[in-house]
Formats: structure tokens, sequence, C-alpha cells
């Protein structure tokens, strides 16, 4: 009976990043797709703590939508060190027309979708074989 949970279990866990990824990779696209793209500028970065004594910092963005609204979004990306994105720096962004909440960051972040999806393959993949090798 125990000799299935670890792999079942493994394979849920994979399956779960898998998807994790794969939601942010399908907004992501149907950004680049149908988004409208625009001109903004890093309005501040907000700081927060990692957990691990670290920081993260995600910028802030500025700009106007198509139809004269004035947004401020942060990235739903961050990183541990500040980068190119300091308060001032012009960036270019997409958005969702309908909901301008919804903004990326033109080729910022994006690779972190690929690794949970690789992540969740290997553990899905992994869960397979060991319950295969187990004969269940």
């Amino acid at each position: 009976m125990s000799g299935w949970l670890f792999p079942l279990v493994f394979a849920v866990v994979g399956a779960m990043v898998f998807t994790i990824g794969f939601v942010g990779f399908w907004r992501t696209f149907t950004l680049r797709r149908d988004g409208v793209r625009a001109e903004g500028h890093v309005v501040r970065l907000e700081t927060t703590s990692n957990g691990q004594g670290g920081r993260i910092h995600r910028p802030v963005v500025g700009w106007a939508t198509a139809d004269g609204r004035r947004m401020e979004v942060e990235s739903p990306y961050g990183r541990s060190w500040v980068g190119r994105f300091r308060p001032g720096t012009p960036v270019r962004i997409r958005y969702d027309p309908r909901r301008p909440e919804r903004m990326r960051i033109e080729g910022y972040g994006h690779g972190v979708q690929w690794v949970f999806m690789l992540v969740g393959v290997g553990f899905v993949a992994g869960g397979i074989s060991v319950a295969l090798r187990l004969g269940i």
C-alpha cells in the first residue's frame, strides 16, 4: 500500500509545479498576442523579504493606457538584485486593455515559467519511473 504513495506524491507535486508554470506561460503568451504595447517607466521598486534574510525587488511601472488612464502596476516578477530597473528607467510593456493591471515588462521574468514547467515534468517523470520500477 505505501509503495505507491511516494511516486504518487512526487508525480502530483510535479503536476502542480508544471501547472503553475503553464498558467504563467499562458498569461504571458496571451498578453504578447492580444495585449497592447505601451512605453512606461519604473516609478519605484517594491522591496519585500524573501523569507531567508534576503530581499526581492519588483519594479512598479507607470504608463498611460490607450484611452488615457494613468496606471501604476507592480510587476509580478522580482529579483534579488535591482539590476536595470531603477526609478526613472524607461520600459516597454504589454497590458490587457480590458484589465490594464495585467501587465508584463517585455523581456523580464519569463524564463521562470519554463523552469517551473521543466521541473514539473521532471517530477512527474520521476514519479512514474519509480512507480514502474516498483511494479505498481
